[in-house]
């Protein structure tokens, strides 16, 4: 159980800080304000589901006496400069 709670408060602390990184990527593509914004709120929406899967992957593993799985993290919507951006990192690695 205090490993559960360890492994939250890691997996959240990476995705705020991964989402400082987002929005520093997306200022050096030039979006607009908007998109930020919008991809600020999907995060957060990414971020919530997350969350909910990971606490209904946790009751899952308690009924069923089990570990818990790891769960990924969703990927809802990203602006297609990003995508672009990590398909040529992902071809050059």
């Amino acid at each position: 159980m205090v490993a559960a709670i360890v492994e939250a408060i890691i997996a959240l602390i990476s995705s705020i800080i991964e989402a400082i990184a987002s929005l520093f990527v997306a200022g050096g593509e030039a979006l607009g304000a908007g998109e930020v914004l919008i991809l600020l709120a999907v995060f957060l929406a990414e971020l919530i589901l997350w969350l909910v899967l990971w606490c209904v992957e946790l009751v899952a593993a308690l009924f069923k006496w089990r570990k818990p799985r790891k769960v990924p993290k969703p990927i809802i919507w990203r602006p297609k400069k990003l995508m672009k951006r990590e398909k040529e990192n992902s071809k050059e690695k």
